[in-house]
């Protein structure tokens, strides 16, 4: 149902994470949600994932 869950709007083409720059704000949700969603699997915490 979701009723006291926030959902994420993003505005912005560039990524907050990593700065790569994409072409509709419907790309950047794409890449949040493949690149930065699941947790590191190296365990390095100097990699860049999130």
């Amino acid at each position: 149902m979701g009723l006291f869950r926030r959902e994420t709007v993003i505005t912005e083409t560039a990524c907050k994470v990593c700065g790569m720059e994409f072409a509709s704000t419907e790309r950047t949700m794409r890449h949040m949600q493949k690149a930065h969603s699941k947790p590191c699997k190296t365990g390095d915490s100097g990699c860049g994932c999130s």
